[in-house]
């Protein structure tokens, strides 16, 4: 249904741009019938077709701004013109007394390949199909609106003056461009269709998936990275624990609906920065945030990147914290955690269920170092190991070294820095960078 309705829309786009092509063509085609000086014989019946033309522009005009889109219009504009155009070039023929099959060499003719390549435009290949055999059964039947006589004297003056050369000419070439012209539409056409399509699918894909990953890999899952991204790969990457302070007792206070709405707003709140710097959600734990800077997409910088959006967590958990208190409610205090090194990225589970997630000692590090901001009275703590990969940010606050952390479940202590700024959610204290 959702891949049918973007189609519609697409299909209706199509339509307003045909729309105004087919203006631009009336407009045209009248600046040089009316701006013509002089003209004798069919002039009349010609501005005649032009003006129905015209009112077919209008209708087409109003239908497509209005959004009225049915699959039968395109073929029934497509009818409208052919038989107008049709009529016309039969008209001029009989006029001058030539034989129907001589209508191709009239420079009118050449309306039909305008007709062609405006019915291509609107992502029906059979369109074009139904077009093309439409123009060759009006021409072709030709002799049956003219008059006999201009047609019998004009073709035996033809052959035999011109021979069969003169008749393959007038009448088999002309059929054969204006088929090869339709095929050529026809392929066209088809393959953009196709493109529409795969593109419409690729978008809705990623729609959904974007309900339930974050946008970079709900991207990449939908452009079809699947193989890559579920095989599992060993890469250095950049992990943030995020958690609420006091969280426990804050919910106590609250109904479910209202703990509800708090976490719903945490999450919304929290994920922005997440995501304006590439970063990827790679879980919520309740009440904490896990992200991952690295995996699907791998940058030199990410490091950096993390830092950066541990910083903006602070600042809209500030600003989310004054708004809560300026309504009356409790504010809001947070700790966050970051350290850097060689994760496994992958997707574990069974066929039944399947979650992308990275695991390693890394993330352990990470979590650790957000419980151990609770005692060092700082909002966030990180790794020396992610300072040092984070070359374009470390600069930008103000760090104070800890002494070496044993951290539990860890063999080694654990060289660490926390911002130099007041615990809770308070804005850090900046300095230019380097």
């Amino acid at each position: 249904m959702e891949i049918q309705k973007l189609l519609r829309g697409a299909e209706i786009d199509a339509e307003k741009i045909s729309a105004v092509i087919r203006l631009v063509v009336f407009v045209t085609l009248a600046s040089v019938i009316f701006s013509a000086e002089g003209s004798q014989g069919p002039a009349g019946s010609i501005e005649l077709a032009v003006g129905i033309y015209g009112i077919g522009t209008i209708v087409g005009l109003a239908l497509a701004w209005r959004g009225i889109f049915h699959p039968v219009i395109p073929y029934v504009f497509v009818t409208f013109d052919v038989i107008l155009v049709s009529t016309q070039i039969l008209m001029l023929t009989g006029l001058m007394g030539m034989e129907s099959s001589f209508s191709f060499a009239l420079p009118a003719a050449g309306l039909i390949f305008v007709i062609l390549i405006h019915a291509s435009m609107r992502y029906r290949p059979w369109l074009i199909v139904y077009a093309a055999s439409l123009f060759l059964i009006a021409l072709n039947l030709g002799d049956l609106i003219l008059t006999q006589d201009h047609a019998m004297n004009f073709g035996a003056h033809t052959m035999r003056r011109g021979g069969m050369g003169s008749f393959m000419n007038y009448q088999i070439l002309p059929l054969t461009l204006v088929a090869l012209a339709a095929f050529i539409l026809f392929v066209t056409s088809r393959r953009t269709r196709a493109l529409l399509l795969r593109s419409i699918a690729q978008t809705n894909r990623a729609a959904k998936l974007s309900r339930y990953f974050s946008p970079n890999l709900a991207n990449s899952l939908a452009e079809g990275d699947d193989d890559q991204l579920l095989a599992g790969r060993r890469l250095p990457v950049a992990v943030v624990f995020v958690d609420i302070r006091g969280f426990t007792a804050l919910g106590e206070t609250m109904t479910p609906e209202e703990l509800t709405s708090f976490l719903s707003e945490y999450r919304n709140r929290l994920t922005k920065p997440i995501f304006a710097h590439g970063g990827t959600v790679d879980k919520f734990i309740g009440d904490a945030i896990m992200a991952v800077f690295g995996t699907p997409l791998q940058r030199p910088d990410d490091a950096s990147r993390a830092v950066t959006c541990a910083l903006e967590i602070l600042d809209a958990t500030r600003h989310w914290s004054e708004d809560r208190e300026r309504s009356g409610s409790l504010p809001v205090a947070i700790g966050i955690g970051v350290h850097y090194g060689e994760v496994f990225a992958g997707a574990l589970g069974n066929e039944q269920l399947l979650e992308y997630t990275v695991i390693g000692d890394t993330v352990n590090v990470a979590e650790r170092l957000e419980g151990l901001s609770r005692n060092v009275g700082s909002p966030l703590v990180v790794s020396a190991a992610l300072l040092e990969a984070a070359t374009s940010a470390r600069k930008t606050v103000e760090w104070r070294r800890l002494p070496p952390q044993q951290l539990k479940g860890h063999r080694k202590p654990v060289e660490a820095f926390c911002l130099e700024a007041p615990a809770g959610t308070s804005a850090p204290r900046t300095r230019p960078g380097p």
